[in-house]
C-alpha cells in the first residue's frame, strides 16, 4: 500500500521558498503553509503504478459551512493560505477516479485543523489507498493445462476480464470497496473438457489486494485450486480457497500439499493489528481540556507486540524538551521538532515512563493492551501553550509477523 504524507510545517516553509512568505497578522486571520511529500511504502507483492503528488486534487472547508475552496491540483495550490480563525478539513484524493479500472490505486485521506490569529497552524495528512486490488496468480501447470482461459472479476460498479494477453501484461484490477464475484472458466489443451467455478467475496476493505491463485494438476485436472486473499500489513489478512471441479481423468497425490478432510473454506481469522479508541472512533482532533476526557487505546496484536513506538509532534517547545529529555539521544530529534518514544528497546524511556505507559515486558509480546495518553495530555497546559497549538502522537505498532499499522492521535490547545 502506498501512501502520500502530506506535511504543513512552518519550518518547511522557510526551508522551501514558498509562493508567499508575509504572513498577515490582523484581526481575525491566520496562515497554513503547505509543503508535499510521498511515502515509498507499497504492496510487497506487486509495485502499484507512480503517483505524482502533485496531481491530487484538495480541498479545505470551514466546519462553520463558511468556507470551501477546492484546487484541481496540488500544483495549483498557493504553498501559504491565509484563513479565518477556525476549524476545518483538509481533503485530498485522485481526481477523475474511476470505480472499477486497471491499474488505477485511488488515494484520499482528510483530517481537520485549527487556525489561529496571526499563527502558522502544522497539520500532518496522511491519504491511502481507498479502493481494493486484485491481480492473478496461476502456476505454471495451470498455463500449460490450460489454452483457453479466463477469469471474471465483477462488483457491482461493473466486471474486469483477465484472458492470456491481460495476464501476459501484468495488469492490476482495482474496485471501489464491495464484494467481488469471481468466475473461472478454462479449456483444457486437448478441447476435451471446459471447467466453470464461481466465488464470491463479501468479507472486503479498503487497501485489500485480493490475489487469485489458479492451480491445474499436470494430468489436467485441477485437484487443489485456489482463491487466496492477501491484503497490506495495515488490513486484515484473509484466506478462502476454491475447489474447481472436473479435468479428473487420473488423481494425482499431492503429499506437499494434502487436503484436510471436511475441507474449511471460511476466512480466518484477522491477524493484523488494530487500535481502537472507543470514546473517539474516527480519531478526530480532540481539545485539550482539564479534565480530560478519556484517551485508552485499545492495541490488539493477535501476531504478539515486537515493537512499539511514539512519535511525538508539538508546537509547544517546553513540553517537547521535557520529553526529549526522557528518551536516549539517538531517539531525541529536536531539530526537526518531534521525539521517539521506542517503550520496548529504549532502556531510558522505559525507566522514566514506566510510570505513564505500558512499557518493555508490558507491552513486548502482548496480544492486547491498554494505551492511555489520560495522564500525559493535560500536563501540555502547565507549558503555557499558545491557544491553537497542535500535539500529535502517533501510535506505531509492529508484530512478531512483521505487520505494522500506524495511528496519529492529535489534540489542540483551546
Amino acid at each position: 500500500m502506498k501512501k502520500i504524507l502530506f506535511a504543513i510545517s512552518a519550518a518547511a516553509v522557510m526551508l522551501a521558498g514558498c509562493r508567499k512568505t508575509d504572513i498577515i497578522e490582523e484581526s481575525g486571520v491566520g496562515s497554513v503553509a503547505f509543503t508535499f511529500t510521498s511515502d515509498e511504502s507499497g504492496y510487497v507483492t506487486k509495485a502499484l503504478p507512480e503517483v505524482d503528488v502533485n496531481t491530487l486534487a484538495v480541498k479545505i472547508t470551514g466546519k462553520d459551512g463558511g468556507y470551501s475552496q477546492e484546487w484541481k491540483s496540488v500544483s495549483e495550490m498557493p504553498e501559504i493560505l491565509e484563513l479565518a480563525s477556525g476549524t476545518y478539513t483538509l481533503t485530498a484524493s485522485t481526481p477523475g477516479a474511476k470505480a472499477v479500472a486497471w491499474d488505477q490505486p485511488v488515494y484520499g485521506g482528510s483530517k481537520d485543523f485549527a487556525v489561529v490569529v496571526g499563527k502558522v497552524s502544522n497539520v500532518d495528512l496522511v491519504c491511502s489507498i481507498t479502493n481494493m486490488m486484485v491481480t492473478l496468480n496461476p502456476t505454471e501447470n495451470f498455463l500449460n493445462e490450460l489454452t483457453s482461459w479466463e477469469v471474471t472479476v465483477r462488483s457491482q460498479d461493473g466486471t474486469l476480464v483477465w484472458d492470456e494477453k491481460t495476464y501476459e501484461e501484468g495488469r492490476a484490477a482495482f474496485f471501489n470497496v464491495a464484494p467481488l464475484s469471481v468466475l473461472v472458466k478454462g479449456e483444457r489443451f486437448d478441447g476435451a473438457e471446459v471447467v466453470q467455478q464461481s466465488l464470491s467475496i463479501t468479507d472486503v476493505a479498503a487497501k485489500d489486494h485480493h490475489i487469485l491463485n489458479l492451480d491445474a494438476q499436470v494430468t489436467g485436472s485441477i485437484e487443489q485450486g485456489g482463491l487466496h486473499l492477501t491484503v497490506d500489513n495495515t488490513v486484515n489478512d484473509k484466506n478462502e480457497n476454491i475447489h474447481i471441479p472436473g479435468f479428473d481423468e487420473v488423481p494425482v497425490e499431492d503429499d506437499d500439499d494434502p487436503e484436510t478432510p471436511g475441507g474449511d473454506d471460511k476466512p480466518q481469522p484477522s491477524t493484523a493489528p488494530t487500535m481502537v479508541w472507543e470514546s473517539n472512533p474516527d480519531f478526530e482532533v480532540t481539545p485539550i481540556t482539564v479534565p480530560m476526557k478519556d484517551i485508552t487505546i485499545r492495541i490488539s496484536a493477535p501476531e504478539g507486540i515486537k515493537d512499539f513506538v511514539v512519535k511525538v509532534e508539538s508546537e509547544t517547545e517546553g513540553f517537547l524538551s521535557t520529553v526529549s529529555a526522557m528518551v536516549s539521544s539517538s531517539n531525541s530529534h529536536l531539530d526537526e521538532d518531534y521525539v521517539i518514544l521506542d517503550l520496548i528497546g529504549d532502556q531510558t524511556a522505559i525507566g522514566m515512563l514506566g510510570s505513564l505507559f505500558p512499557t518493555g515486558e508490558a507491552l513486548e509480546d502482548q496480544v492486547s493492551v491498554d494505551f492511555t495518553l489520560t495522564e500525559l495530555v493535560p500536563m501540555i497546559n502547565g507549558f503555557t501553550p499558545e491557544s491553537g497549538a497542535i500535539h500529535t502522537f502517533t501510535l506505531t505498532v509492529t508484530d512478531n509477523k512483521g505487520q505494522s499499522l500506524s495511528q496519529p492521535v492529535s489534540f489542540v490547545t483551546e
